[in-house]
């Protein structure tokens, strides 16, 4: 049987083909089915990207998505870079013109169309991964409080047992996370009463036009799943968390009850992109769409997970539209049903 390695490498030679001298494109007839994953001939626009030898990170042209996301499912990007630091972004700001740009970060929580996406991805996965040590200072209610700066591509797992390390808490129901602070960031993600927004103090991203900007908490506002920033888009690089001191045995405990939970109650050992709906008010869309009998309900090799029906797995080279199917057939079950209008928690990209 094929491990995982060689089945992407398979997958990447039916794009791509296997280097200049042969192209399987010049073999195949497109789509092509290749290890249960159907294949579509990228549209690639290399040629419209003249300025990437000023990137000192790595960069891979038609690269293949889906082993950056969580549910493994994503067709090609026409340029997947990896920048190596803020001057490589702000490259890319500057040359990119009017060619489409996309942020990935952990690619949990999104599902990448299966013809990929055009223009330009990035990739913060492999880059802003500091953690400063925690500033401590004293309210004048006499607690003790911290202020911890993090990287955007710091995974909000690792971000929370490191607050632990110093017994700072606000952010230890946060650690089943799967995705970095930067998605955390822009999704407002929260667990069990806990959001983002509640302890975050500032944010520092790249404007559009290559700037280096830092807001301040009042200058955003939060919802639920979702942070609303001023003047448009921006990359972030970078947080700032304002968390108090506590028990450290306490806030270990915390983590652990919560690890276990999610660990028997969540399809943690099959492909996911985390939950697909938000909760509507007052209820919990896994709960809803289990009352309907809906769990283990599949279109093509995507199921709805039969350990918690608000998650969607990939079974085996389920495709993006097979999740886009399952994801409309429920949302009118529901609807017809209880008249709620689920709303998704999932982001979608590309083609």
């Amino acid at each position: 049987m094929l491990n995982e390695a060689w089945k992407r490498r398979l997958i990447h030679i039916a794009h791509s083909g296997t280097g200049s001298e042969f192209n399987l494109k010049t073999r195949m007839e497109y789509p092509k089915t290749v290890l249960g994953q159907k294949i579509h001939q990228s549209k690639t626009m290399s040629h419209s990207f003249p300025w990437l030898h000023k990137i000192k990170g790595s960069i891979l042209k038609n690269e293949i998505l889906a082993p950056y996301t969580s549910i493994q499912i994503g067709g090609p990007a026409d340029v997947l870079i990896f920048p190596e630091d803020i001057r490589d972004i702000q490259t890319i700001l500057k040359n990119k013109g009017s060619q489409p740009l996309f942020t990935l970060g952990e690619g949990t929580n999104l599902l990448v169309g299966d013809r990929g996406i055009r223009g330009v991805v990035i990739s913060l996965k492999d880059c802003f991964k500091d953690i400063k040590r925690p500033l401590f200072f004293r309210k004048e209610t006499g607690n003790r409080r911290a202020v911890i700066k993090a990287g955007a591509g710091v995974k909000m797992s690792y971000l929370a047992k490191y607050a632990a390390r110093y017994s700072l808490t606000g952010i230890e129901h946060l650690v089943g996370i799967p995705g970095s602070l930067g998605g955390a960031v822009i999704m407002n993600a929260g667990a069990e009463g806990t959001e983002v927004g509640q302890v975050l103090r500032s944010v520092t991203r790249i404007t559009p036009d290559g700037e280096v900007q830092t807001l301040k908490r009042e200058e955003l506002s939060f919802e639920y799943r979702k942070t609303i920033f001023p003047d448009g888009e921006g990359i972030i690089i970078e947080a700032e968390l304002e968390l108090e001191e506590g028990d450290r045995s306490e806030i270990q405990n915390a983590m652990d009850r919560h690890l276990s939970r999610r660990s028997q109650t969540q399809p943690l050992t099959i492909p996911n992109s985390g939950s697909v709906f938000k909760n509507p008010d007052g209820d919990k869309a896994g709960r809803l769409i289990e009352s309907l009998g809906l769990k283990g309900l599949s279109v093509g090799n995507a199921g709805v997970s039969i350990k918690h029906a608000n998650f969607i797995v990939n079974k085996g080279g389920a495709t993006a539209n097979d999740v886009t199917r399952l994801i409309e057939h429920i949302r009118e079950e529901v609807k017809d049903k209880t008249g709620i209008n689920l709303q998704t928690e999932i982001v979608t990209a590309g083609e």
